[in-house]
């Protein structure tokens, strides 16, 4: 489902151009569950946006199913992130304004796969986390927990390929954390092929492969 090639990318800073991924090459499977570890810094949230398709790399060959990534224009990227890939985030970033369902709502809002049944399929995912009954709440009315679950909610709206979750229990409590990993369980057992960035040993052994980056490297790391 995903090869990458020999992936470079740098950032220029005060000190000067700052390689964070180099010469990276792997491979994930669709249906896969894939841990990524590493220290702070180490290029996580890098390698995770350019999964996402939100950055391009400098150099090196990305190819997400039959599409080569380099070779497509933004606006085809944009389509490919709405419509099969989900992203969830350690900061949930809801929009604070709007309504749970009004959240969760936004990516069908964008996308040609659900013309129709809009509010169906929102409430379908709300009840695939739990919170059916949240959804006329605003964000700062639920709990950290709660917020991760909508977000999540909002992430698989769409019925994506691929989700991408970039540290999703960092900052969640044991049994909001063993929530969001059964769902994260659920999700991968229909088939959706799940990479999830964390630095917790403990939810790295719910994938079925863990690798860790460091030196711009990703290697395979038993645990």
């Amino acid at each position: 489902m995903i090869t990458l090639s020999n992936i470079h990318k740098s950032y220029k800073s005060a000190a000067g151009k700052e390689l964070v991924l180099k010469d990276l090459s792997f491979s994930i499977d669709k249906g896969e569950y894939v841990a990524i570890m590493g220290s702070s810094g180490a290029g996580k949230s890098t390698l995770m946006n350019i999964l996402g398709t939100l950055e391009r790399a400098d150099a090196g060959e990305y190819v997400y199913g039959d599409k080569k990534i380099e070779r497509m224009r933004k606006g085809q990227l944009t389509l490919l992130r709405n419509e099969q890939i989900g992203f969830v985030f350690q900061n949930f970033q809801l929009i604070p304004n709007l309504s749970i369902s009004q959240n969760v709502l936004l990516p069908l809002i964008y996308s040609r796969k659900w013309l129709t049944r809009k509010n169906d399929r929102v409430l379908k995912a709300l009840d695939l986390v739990g919170l059916e009954a949240k959804t006329r709440q605003k964000p700062h009315q639920l709990s950290g927990g709660q917020k991760q679950r909508a977000a999540i909610a909002r992430a698989i709206v769409n019925d994506p390929s691929l989700l991408l979750a970039d540290e999703p229990t960092g900052s969640l409590d044991e049994e909001n954390t063993e929530f969001i990993l059964n769902i994260f369980d659920d999700l991968n057992q229909k088939g959706v092929t799940i990479i999830l960035i964390t630095h917790d040993l403990e939810v790295a052994k719910r994938a079925q492969r863990t690798m860790i980056l460091k030196g711009g490297v990703l290697k395979e790391f038993s645990i």
